[in-house]
């Protein structure tokens, strides 16, 4: 349902259309002194271009404005992402994940539709897992994904934001996970809160998310175009400096080991994700 009193034009989509227009005008001004048949195939690509600009336009303005129909895109794309097992991203997943020996109770944040569930198909030390997710759509994929996994673990689905899970014992898991979810939270600081309320002393916080790109490279300035977009795309994504964010928040209570990398992602459509962070802080 799309609320008349919440509709919002987000200014990626006035950008969008605004250089339609922008494409159409133009066009008819530069061409007007050639001859007939340059204005006839200027006009001919100008309005492909343009018509392009407006359906994604369109497109953004109709999911920035449907919280279910976004919710219910962003499950079905993760969902079919999350049915290519291998590949070299899976392989970095499941390196640092295996790395930080993972048992006990563990608490995830974000979970999505069991994409980590892959990497724990060896392991028969967890003894209690909790995956707070908001998109309820998910959840479905997750216990489908667990089975098909064969994990015996009891899991329980917590439909909250990962700001809004406050009910937790403190210092009652074992294991945290963030993986490529901060990026979508409305509070990285309050997430990070929460996460760091729930673990044990000595407990550990797996992390893995993209950041932003270097200042003044060519990268940068792409994640400046496109962040917009896949906000929408990507039910609620944001581009931030996860490196200096979670150092900052997480400070001298944790033991805090994080790498940046090149993820290795196809570039298209995930070019401008390939700069990322992954680690492991232990809470002192």
């Amino acid at each position: 349902m799309v609320c008349p009193c919440c509709f919002t034009i987000p200014s990626v989509i006035i950008k969008l259309l605004a250089t339609a227009s922008a494409l159409s005008y133009g066009q008819r001004f530069l061409t007007k002194n050639s001859n007939k048949w340059v204005r006839r195939i200027s006009f001919g690509i100008t309005l492909i271009i343009s018509l392009i600009l407006v359906g994604i336009g369109l497109f953004l303005l109709v999911l920035a404005n449907n919280d279910d129909l976004r919710s219910r895109g962003f499950a079905n794309f993760c969902a079919m992402q999350n049915l290519k097992d291998g590949g070299p991203m899976n392989e970095v997943r499941c390196a640092i994940l295996n790395e930080a020996d993972i048992s006990g109770k563990v608490l995830e944040f974000g979970p999505g539709p069991g994409t980590n569930f892959k990497c724990f198909v060896n392991s028969t030390s967890i003894s209690e897992y909790v995956g707070v997710e908001p998109n309820t759509y998910f959840k479905e994929e997750m216990m489908r994904e667990k089975e098909k996994r064969g994990l015996t673990f009891p899991l329980d689905f917590a439909p909250l934001r990962g700001e809004d899970y406050v009910d937790v014992m403190s210092e009652s898991f074992d294991v945290v996970i963030l993986t490529h979810v901060l990026c979508s939270v409305d509070s990285v600081e309050t997430v990070l809160a929460n996460a760091e309320r729930a673990l044990k002393p000595g407990g550990k916080m797996i992390i893995m998310e993209h950041k932003t790109a270097g200042e003044g490279t060519k990268l940068k300035m792409f994640q400046e175009v496109v962040g917009p977009i896949f906000n929408i795309i990507g039910n609620g994504c944001k581009v931030l400096d996860m490196t200096k964010i979670i150092e900052s928040y997480l400070g001298n209570r944790f033991s805090v080991q994080l790498d940046e990398f090149e993820a290795p992602l196809p570039a298209f459509p995930l070019l401008f994700a390939r700069p990322h962070v992954k680690g492991v802080a232990t809470k002192k």
